[in-house]
């Protein structure tokens, strides 16, 4: 067990998006003790169905989440970025429901449960800042069912764009708004529910509309805003640029 904080750092720098947490609240949190696993790209952090009693947090690298259909077909759910809780159904429920793979290498933070429940129970802020990630998870699901559901490629995938980029940039790895995207075609279209052929031509079509640029891993987007009205996107659902006040008012 390790018990120098600073792996922790990313998931205490989310909290502070949403939660007012006192100096006595940071150190609490920072004097956990935890282990620290790696991951290589393709290997499974956590695997569907499984039960664990670890608190698990994403200390550096880019995950996918997802389920598998009773024939096969994948659906990815959610990406799991520096500093997100990746079990956090886990504080409630006993077992998990989809399964969560690195795409790039990974540093996992893990924490005996036991030890965030007591945390949880003696501070209130604390207990608040966990809850909030758990409601920021499900905003961006219902999010994610809109562009799904209601949008067509061109819009599903810009709108994917948008949020890696906005998500990624608080935690100082998007340059702005390019970023490398540690993703395959295949992952994309299983994210927007498209084929990996129909995802090709769709981003082809917005480096051809100059809306998109593309070397190798690295995407950039020389026109940010009008990315921004294809994908009809409002970064509101990811409750990134609003900091709580002590008296629990929105800044």
């Amino acid at each position: 067990m390790q018990t120098s904080g600073a792996p922790l750092s990313p998931m205490l720098e989310k909290f502070f998006l949403n939660t007012v947490l006192t100096e006595d609240d940071r150190a609490a949190i920072m004097a956990l003790p935890f282990s620290l696993h790696s991951y290589n790209p393709g290997k499974h952090i956590i695997k569907d169905r499984a039960i664990s009693a670890d608190f698990q947090a994403l200390v550096s690298g880019f995950a996918i989440a997802y389920k598998t259909t009773s024939d096969g077909f994948r659906q990815i759910v959610g990406f799991l970025l520096p500093g997100d809780i990746i079990n956090i159904q886990h504080m409630r429920l006993i077992d998990d429901d989809c399964s969560v793979q690195a795409t790039m290498p990974c540093m996992v933070a893990v924490i005996d449960e036991t030890l965030i429940r007591n945390l949880m129970s003696k501070r209130l802020t604390i207990s608040n800042a966990i809850m909030a990630s758990a409601l920021i998870e499900a905003s961006i699901s219902r999010e994610w069912i809109v562009n799904i559901g209601r949008r067509n490629a061109r819009a599903r995938i810009a709108h994917l764009f948008c949020e890696l980029a906005t998500r990624l940039d608080p935690c100082g790895l998007a340059q702005g708004q390019a970023f490398k995207l540690p993703l395959t075609q295949q992952q994309i279209g299983d994210a927007v529910g498209l084929t990996a052929v129909h995802v090709n031509r769709t981003i082809k079509g917005l480096i051809k509309d100059s809306i998109l640029e593309q070397d190798q891993h690295l995407i950039s987007f020389p026109n940010w805003d009008l990315l921004k009205k294809v994908a009809g996107f409002n970064d509101r659902y990811l409750h990134l640029n609003k900091r709580i006040t002590a008296l629990g008012h929105y800044q």
